[in-house]
């Protein structure tokens, strides 16, 4: 039986055109796991990543926490303004307004009886408006003023408080400073 030549050369292709689509599948194969591999870390590295998440967050102090550095800021911020300690009230105010910053990034948004809270979306008119204002008054040095701002931005304390369900956190006007090493009286 005699061979043609172009059947040879067929198969020939056919063979190389075989071998070629085998490794087209075998480099896309194993370029589809790899990307697959890179795209997913391993079960046991994902686990590990989710338990240093809960251990980490297990450390970070609740919002009440940051929330008590706010008060005491706020309420040493009413008596350096009393004393017409500029410089404090101005160090004060800075601190307050930090502190409540640091409270955000705790909790961002608080789920409430009337749906989520954004707060920043409370803080940012609150810190525009109320805030600015004691600014105000701490830089043109006027303590009845300042006095009527601070007692504005107390009352926008207590609506955010209500806004996130916690109406029985009412701040009120000090009656005794909460720094007791520090001296109010602006040093003459």
């Amino acid at each position: 039986m005699a061979i043609d030549g172009r059947w040879l050369r067929t198969r020939s292709y056919v063979f190389r055109a075989a071998a070629l689509s085998a490794i087209v599948f075998s480099f896309n194969h194993a370029n589809a796991q790899s990307m697959a591999a890179a795209d997913s870390p391993p079960t046991d590295e994902l686990a590990a990543l989710k338990s240093e998440n809960v251990k980490l967050r297990s450390l970070i102090p609740s919002q009440s926490h940051a929330m008590m550095d706010v008060s005491f800021h706020f309420t040493n911020l009413w008596f350096a303004g009393q004393e017409k300690n500029w410089p404090l009230a101005q160090f004060y105010l800075n601190e307050t307004r930090s502190h409540i910053k640091w409270s955000l990034r705790l909790v961002p948004v608080r789920k409430t009886t009337h749906g989520e809270l954004k707060l920043q979306d409370k803080f940012d008119p609150f810190d525009a408006d109320r805030l600015a204002e004691i600014q105000k008054q701490i830089t043109a040095q006027d303590r009845k003023l300042f006095s009527a701002a601070y007692r504005d931005a107390m009352n926008g304390c207590n609506e955010c408080h209500s806004a996130a369900d916690k109406p029985y956190l009412l701040v009120v006007v000090p009656d005794k400073a909460t720094a007791q090493g520090i001296q109010f009286k602006p040093n003459k």
